[in-house]
C-alpha cells in the first residue's frame, strides 16, 4: 500500500512540475498543460480509429517480440551451455547493442523499405536483450545440473525442457520485461521514421506536421500508460514450473 501511495505521489509530482513548466512558458501551443493533454487523450480514446491504430502497432510489436524471444532464448541457452557458441555470436550481439538505434533504422529502411523496417528493427533491438538474459540464466544454474548434461547427452532435450529452461525463467522474465518497454518505444520510433500506415508513429508524425502538439502529448501519454500496464502485468506473472 505504501509503495502504491509513493508511486502515486511521484506521478502527482511529475504532473505538478509539468504544470509549473507550462505556466512558466505561458504558451500552450508549444507546451500544453496536463489537463489539456488529458482532455485530448480522452478525445483520442473516444475515436474508433484509435483502436485500429493500436491494434496495428500491437500486432507489429507482437511479431517482433515473438521472433526475437524465440531466437534469443534458443541461442542464449545454447551460448550459456557452450562457450564456443557464445564466442561465435558475441560480435553480432555486441554490435547490435552498441550501434545507435537511429542508424539501424536508417540502414534497414534503405535496404528493406518502410513495411519491413518496423519488424526488423524490433527484432534487432530485442534479440540481444533476450540472448543475454537467457545466457545469464544458464550461467547461474547449479554446476551439478550442468555436469549432468555432459554426462547424459542422450537426455539433453529432456534436461533442457525440464531443468535448464525452468531454472533460467527468472532471468528470461527480466529480459522480457526490459524488452517490452524498449521494443515498444523503438517500434513507435521506427513507425514515425518509416511513416507506416495505420500506426502510432504515423499519428505522432501527423500531429507534428499539423502542429497539433496536444495530440502528440496525448499519444505519448497513452504510450506510457500502455507500457506501464503491460510491464506491470508481466511483472505479476509467475509461471509455474
Amino acid at each position: 500500500m505504501k509503495k502504491t501511495l509513493l508511486s502515486l505521489l511521484g506521478v502527482l509530482t511529475l504532473a505538478l512540475i509539468w504544470q509549473i513548466a507550462a505556466m512558466y512558458t505561458g504558451n500552450e501551443f508549444f507546451l500544453p498543460r496536463p489537463l489539456s493533454v488529458v482532455k485530448a487523450l480522452a478525445g483520442i480514446l473516444g475515436e474508433g480509429d484509435t483502436y485500429r491504430v493500436l491494434l496495428a502497432s500491437f500486432a507489429r510489436l507482437f511479431v517482433s517480440l515473438l521472433v526475437a524471444c524465440m531466437l534469443g532464448v534458443a541461442t542464449g541457452l545454447a551460448g550459456g551451455m557452450n562457450t564456443y557458441i557464445d564466442a561465435f555470436l558475441r560480435p553480432f550481439v555486441s554490435g547490435l547493442r552498441t550501434v545507435p538505434v537511429i542508424s539501424l533504422v536508417v540502414i534497414v529502411l534503405i535496404l528493406f523499405g518502410n513495411i519491413l523496417t518496423v519488424y526488423i528493427i524490433g527484432f534487432l533491438v530485442v534479440f540481444p536483450l533476450m540472448y543475454e538474459a537467457s545466457k545469464e540464466g544458464v550461467k547461474n544454474i547449479d554446476k551439478g545440473i550442468k555436469d549432468a548434461i555432459c554426462i547424459e547427452p542422450l537426455n539433453l532435450p529432456l534436461l533442457i525442457s525440464k531443468q535448464i529452461i525452468p531454472l533460467s525463467l527468472p532471468y528470461i522474465k527480466t529480459g522480457l520485461l526490459q524488452s517490452v518497454g524498449l521494443g515498444f518505444k523503438v517500434l513507435v520510433m521506427s513507425e514515425f521514421i518509416a511513416q507506416s500506415d495505420v500506426s502510432i508513429g504515423r499519428m505522432l508524425y501527423e500531429g507534428r506536421i499539423t502542429l497539433d502538439y496536444e495530440s502528440v502529448f496525448a499519444w505519448t501519454l497513452l504510450i506510457i500508460l500502455i507500457v506501464f500496464v503491460i510491464e506491470n502485468g508481466l511483472g505479476r506473472f509467475n509461471p509455474s514450473v
